[in-house]
């Protein structure tokens, strides 16, 4: 006669113990794994923006997206969120958010895209914007995450002195996205109606008064982290190219490298207290800048 030998208690609490180890062991390198796959798909969201923008250029002038539209009466909405896409609400509200969305930049791209998923960071949490204002028949609200740098606003490409290293897209906005809405971030200042809103170099007198001779940057959507992604961000640049950036690795306490952070004074969570400033814009940003003072 055969006898089958069962396992002893002993033999089965070793085998839990084993498999709890393992457990432990493999559950870090999994999530890992999963930060590393978003990380990849956001680049490569970036990088097909940048393509879409670089198109966009080459069909108007060689004039970067605006980051803002206008109303009729020739005012800019610099300092107004943006629809996206534009025309998802049955009414605006106000009314003149309607043309500034409509010349916002993820608007604007979008016929070179295709795809609004691509505006948005992998698995970023969604922030609702007006969430009573009725949507139209057939339309839908679409996320955006990547914030762009509206220092480029109808700015010459061909005339950006430091086109790998200026960047397009970021992630300023935080590891998070509007539900139907989206800003540029930063973005010039531009209160002078029918007037050009691009960006205006300072002088030896300061900053210029005219339209885009300031401009600064905004907080994140809902309070969110710097930290997109392994305490980084994935950046795309004005020639098309991108790469992932760390944000928030101090020099010291409250101090970041310039030429390569926007903003400094972080927390143990990503969260910036501060950026760099020249007195006049954001300083990072700026077409102009060499990236070699």
């Amino acid at each position: 006669m055969n006898l089958r030998r069962a396992f002893t208690l002993i033999e089965l609490l070793v085998v839990i113990a084993i498999i709890a180890i393992l457990a432990a062991i493999l559950f870090p390198v999994f999530a890992q794994a999963k930060v590393a796959a978003k990380k990849t798909a956001d680049l490569s969201n970036v990088k097909q923006l940048a393509l879409a923008s670089i198109m966009y250029a080459g069909d108007v002038d060689d004039l970067m997206p605006l980051q803002s539209g206008q109303d009729s009466s020739g005012v800019w909405g610099f300092n107004y969120n943006k629809y996206y896409p534009y025309d998802w609400p049955t009414a605006a509200s106000p009314a003149v958010r309607g043309p500034y969305s409509q010349g916002f930049y993820m608007n604007t791209v979008q016929p070179y895209v295709k795809n609004s998923d691509m505006l948005k960071m992998p698995a970023a949490s969604d922030t609702e914007y007006q969430p009573t204002t009725p949507i139209a028949p057939g339309k839908q609200k679409k996320s955006t995450s990547y914030a762009y740098n509206g220092f480029l606003s109808g700015y010459s490409s061909s005339s950006v002195v430091a086109v790998a290293q200026l960047p397009l897209l970021t992630g300023a906005n935080g590891y998070a996205s509007g539900l139907g809405w989206g800003f540029a971030n930063p973005a010039l200042t531009c209160a002078t109606p029918n007037q050009p809103c691009t960006y205006v170099a300072p002088s030896a007198a300061g900053c210029s008064a005219a339209n885009g001779g300031t401009g600064g940057m905004y907080l994140t959507y809902a309070g969110s982290s710097y930290w997109c992604y392994s305490n980084g961000q994935n950046w795309c640049f004005v020639d098309g190219h991108g790469k992932f950036r760390k944000v928030g690795a101090t020099l010291s306490p409250n101090n970041t490298d310039y030429r390569t952070d926007p903003w400094t004074g972080y927390d143990a969570t990503g969260h910036a207290g501060s950026y760099w400033y020249d007195g006049c814009f954001a300083w990072l940003f700026r077409p102009d800048y060499d990236f070699t003072q």
